[in-house]
């Protein structure tokens, strides 16, 4: 539940014609005394008639710009920049803001696509934006954020909530049971990621069996940040489960794609891994990023 929402300001700077900074509560089980959510809003120079609105969701990592007090990620702030070129307004949401979380515990992240379905619910009533073309994307964290919104759960309360979304470098290692979508998903992935590109092939297909349209991107020589020379590291991911993923029934049950019940206790130590990756020469990044907002701008109509 959303308990108040801060006055807009603007600030100007070279690369967008403004900056609104935007700071709401919202309640998450995970973090009850922690419940601000901060927002960056970055317009581009040249506006005509209600602009279209991409919500943007960091990694576990905030590794790009700041945001007042709190921060995004390189993906993210590279989204900014160039969905502004493109003509989009762009919102960015910090979902770890003062937030007592760091990047390793991936058990306790928040339920960003929460705050994003907040912030949608709030910026359809702002008349600058036209609250039939708005965007969700995301990387990493934020990218299985984004892919939350193909089950029932999400769906049966908002059907007509995004024009499309796109999540860049997801694990797919547990996904939601897909259900028929009135948008179209873009999945983009790095041939080299320590996240394999396995399990989202399974998801693609599971996707179109339900009649949506779905793309596959596969980045040749990229790692999971997109860049090039990454390397396999000791660390934690979810990346356990390669050739048979976890499916989140639309009852909150699990089972294997291979139809087998698991609990979520054994759906953990099944995927969690040691396992993770390193490089963030981000070689291949604009590339993800140019994909994602051209995806956008394919389904503005």
């Amino acid at each position: 539940m959303i308990k108040y929402i801060t006055i807009f300001f603007y600030l100007i700077f070279l690369n967008v014609s403004a900056t609104e900074y935007l700071k709401f509560n919202s309640t998450d089980q995970k973090f009850p005394n922690h419940s601000e959510v901060l927002v960056e809003i970055s317009f581009p120079k040249k506006t005509a008639g209600k602009l279209p609105l991409i919500i943007t969701q960091h990694g576990s990592t905030r590794d790009g710009k700041k945001i007042q007090d709190g921060a995004t990620d390189e993906y993210s702030t590279r989204i900014i920049k160039e969905g502004t070129k493109q003509g989009f307004a762009v919102a960015a949401i910090d979902a770890f803001y003062k937030k007592p979380v760091t990047a390793n515990e991936k058990t306790r992240f928040p339920d960003a696509l929460n705050y994003a379905n907040e912030l949608r619910k709030i910026l359809i009533k702002d008349e600058r934006f036209d609250k039939e073309r708005f965007f969700y994307t995301g990387f990493s964290y934020g990218a299985q954020q984004v892919l939350k919104t193909i089950g029932a759960p999400y769906n049966n309360n908002n059907p007509n909530a995004w024009k499309a979304v796109a999540s860049a470098e997801p694990g797919c290692n547990l996904f939601q049971k897909p259900v028929k979508l009135n948008f179209p998903v873009l999945i983009i992935k790095g041939e080299e990621s320590h996240y394999y590109v396995e399990p989202c092939r399974i998801l693609e297909q599971e996707l179109l069996k339900e009649g949506n349209k779905v793309e596959l991107v596969n980045i040749p020589k990229a790692n999971h940040f997109f860049s090039t020379k990454g390397e396999i590291v000791q660390g934690v991911a979810v990346n356990g489960c390669r050739y048979d993923p976890v499916v989140r029934m639309p009852n909150g049950s699990f089972r294997l794609h291979s139809g087998a019940e698991i609990s979520r206790k054994e759906a953990r130590k099944k995927c969690f891994t040691k396992e993770s990756g390193k490089g963030k020469n981000r070689k291949k990044l604009n590339e993800a990023v140019n994909l994602t907002i051209t995806f956008f701008k394919d389904n503005l109509n």
